[in-house]
């Protein structure tokens, strides 16, 4: 978000206002937000960020497919593009986990949450057929970027759009989208890990409000401690999305519900216990290479 700030304000103003300065900004202004403790209060600036995402990948993509390519083409620059970047291809396993996260944990309560038996016994299929859909999509969008843009492709694809008034506007819709989603992305974590007690019988209102205080001192900290990962992280944007998915999804993904399912179905048969215990040796392994690559070879994905 500060890179994006940094690239609206030269291009409005003709200034150059530090990175620091957003960023801090930024800090400042989310602080108030962490102290929501009704979810359902995030809903319009969820709403809100939903749109500006929309209008963002639209737009990068409209910008992709008629820029001006000259003598060239948009498929002959795609047949170009090398099948192997091999300068960070390592950083591709843990943020392709990364990208589906929240996907994976999730599965089973949207499952549970459909109502009707008939539509629960649809819902793999369907599940099946949207992530495909995904997939397929972003297969399609980041060829197309990156043959668009070029191998300077950065992570945070806003700040490699060329200039003009379209691009300033994604930046901003792009900047504005990330602050109102941190709030809701941020929101279960601060609730499991900031935990209060509630108002109980005999409990007077100065004690409830006392601990809601120090709720809301302890949220206030850990997004100055996000803040300070963010300043010495802001260049490696990549390396850090790839060792979050190596190090907590392909975990999520592969290890975590192979063994849970081993352990609680005691009646499984001899070949899908192995079978679950194939895909734990792998996502070992992924988790294993993906992490220590990504550590080995940080200084690579430096964008800054």
């Amino acid at each position: 978000v500060p890179e994006n700030l940094v690239a609206v304000t030269h291009s409005l103003t003709g200034k150059v206002v530090p990175q620091e300065a957003f960023l801090i900004a930024m800090i400042i202004a989310e602080i108030p937000f962490t102290w929501i403790r009704d979810i359902r209060r995030l809903t319009p600036t969820n709403i809100l960020a939903s749109l500006l995402i929309f209008f963002g990948l639209a737009s990068c993509l409209g910008i992709a497919l008629f820029r001006d390519y000259g003598d060239s083409s948009l498929l002959k620059e795609i047949s170009q593009l090398p099948p192997v970047n091999h300068d960070t291809w390592f950083m591709f396993i843990g943020t392709a986990f990364y990208m589906f996260e929240g996907a994976m944990t999730l599965v089973v309560p949207l499952q549970e949450a459909v109502f009707t038996p008939e539509d629960k016994a649809k819902f793999p299929a369907l599940n099946k057929r949207v992530m495909w859909s995904i997939v397929t999509f972003y297969c399609f969008f980041a060829t197309t970027c990156w043959a668009a843009f070029g191998e300077g492709l950065k992570t945070a694809m806003t700040a490699s759009l060329p200039s003009g008034a379209l691009t300033t506007a994604v930046q901003i819709a792009y900047s504005v989208a990330v602050f109102f989603t941190f709030p809701l992305q941020a929101f279960p974590a601060l609730e499991v890990t900031l935990r209060t007690t509630t108002t109980k019988v005999g409990t007077t209102h100065h004690d409830y409000d006392s601990a809601t205080f120090r709720r809301n001192v302890k949220a206030s900290f850990l997004v100055c401690f996000l803040g300070l990962i963010a300043y010495f992280a802001q260049d490696y944007l990549g390396n850090v999305a790839s060792i979050l998915g190596s190090a907590i999804g392909v975990p999520v993904a592969l290890i975590c519900p192979n063994l849970m399912h081993n352990i609680l179905v005691k009646n499984n048969s001899f070949c899908t216990r192995m079978m679950n215990y194939c895909v734990v040796c792998i996502g070992i392994f992924a988790f294993v290479v993906a992490s220590t690559t990504t550590i080995l070879n940080w200084s690579s994905g430096a964008e800054g």
